[in-house]
């Protein structure tokens, strides 16, 4: 296995790792009578104990990224596996827009008319947001395939960074009035790191890029995601006959999963772009082991070309000047002896007609 793709292997390995400490932590830490958590179940301490170890690798693993390249570069691809990944989690999340729009409805049929207040400010446009999103991501496929970005195709990173921004929302609606901390911390922190990273997949677009901010919260994501979601169907499994889901938060957590899906295909894609932050020059040399260029390109190209051009530009720049400063100096020495000897060969005229004719130089 690539050194550089370490780290989308490792967040998917951290995730169903923690799902399966999660579905033992749903199945044993809460009580059957009153479904709440049991302090100091030992799945439970060990489910935080891994999560906390994966996000500091991840931490260290996303170090290693890319610093400098543009967009293009970085998240584009013309893979069939990457084309498809992408539009398939638009258009499952889309769906799954509509089902939650279809259930929220139904919902606020049963509730008293002052009550459903909440499902109309933000649980519909969560929904508006999720068919938003996933068409979104169908078009920013599409575009990264063909290595065209323009100004109409940098909006379409928004919608994904609101819909995250409201699937946070409302699973903090959902859970604030509980006490249960140990039923819902994984799925918010999930939440929060989804907010982070497609803020920093915008980010690359609008204002300071940093790609290595976005695979760290891009891997946290994957991995949290998974260890909720997965571990929650794997509790059933197991015999988790006390922790269920509303078919609400089933459609929710499958969002999630398509909004991971994207995210995912986007971090291996990052993780093999063949750009190194120890790289400062490129050298031909080392066009065999780890060459600072994308792969079928003899120069390197996005924003490290430039840093390279320009270094080459003020090298070359050096050398133009320190051999004009010779040439200057070679000319003035040459015109300075060849005045010496015109002034040397006046005189000797001068010499000379004096000897041929005194009287006239006595005025002299």
């Amino acid at each position: 296995m690539r050194f550089h793709r370490q780290l989308p292997v490792f967040a998917a390995f951290g995730g169903l790792a923690g799902a399966f400490l999660r579905a033992m932590q749903l199945a044993t830490g809460f009580e059957s009578g009153t479904g709440l958590y049991s302090s100091g179940n030992l799945w439970g301490r060990l489910l935080a104990g891994w999560l906390l170890l994966t996000a500091a690798l991840c931490a260290v693993l996303a170090r290693r990224g890319q610093h400098h390249a543009c967009f293009e570069e970085l998240f584009g691809s013309d893979s069939d596996v990457f084309k498809t990944v992408l539009a398939f989690s638009g258009l499952l999340l889309a769906l799954g827009g509509v089902a939650w729009l279809a259930v929220e409805l139904q919902t606020m049929q049963t509730l008293p008319e002052d009550s459903t207040s909440w499902i109309l400010a933000l649980e519909v446009p969560f929904g508006v947001l999720c068919v938003t999103a996933g068409l979104c991501f169908v078009g920013l496929g599409a575009a990264l395939s063909r290595g065209e970005i323009t100004a109409r195709h940098a909006l379409l990173t928004m919608p994904p960074l609101f819909w995250a921004a409201f699937h946070l929302l409302v699973v903090y609606r959902q859970y604030c009035v509980s006490a249960n901390l140990p039923l819902f911390t994984n799925e918010i922190f999930a939440s929060i790191a989804c907010v982070m990273a497609f803020y920093h997949y915008a980010r690359m677009l609008y204002g300071h890029p940093a790609p290595r901010q976005f695979a760290f919260w891009a891997a946290l994501t994957v991995a949290l995601s998974l260890t909720d979601v997965f571990g929650y169907v794997l509790s059933l499994a197991v015999g988790n006959l006390v922790v269920r889901w509303t078919l609400g938060s089933i459609v929710r957590g499958g969002c999630l999963l398509m909004g991971n899906a994207f995210l995912f295909a986007e971090l291996w894609t990052i993780a093999g772009r063949k750009l190194f932050p120890w790289r400062t020059k490129y050298s031909p040399e080392l066009e065999d082991e780890e060459p600072g260029k994308p792969e079928g390109s003899d120069k390197p190209k996005g924003m490290l070309a430039g840093i390279w051009k320009a270094k080459a530009g003020a090298k070359s720049g050096e050398a133009e000047t320190g051999g004009a400063a010779e040439e200057t100096a070679e000319y003035n020495a040459a015109e300075t002896a060849e005045a010496d000897a015109s002034d040397d060969a006046a005189w000797e005229a001068d010499e000379s007609g004096w000897a041929d004719d005194p009287e006239g130089y006595a005025g002299i």
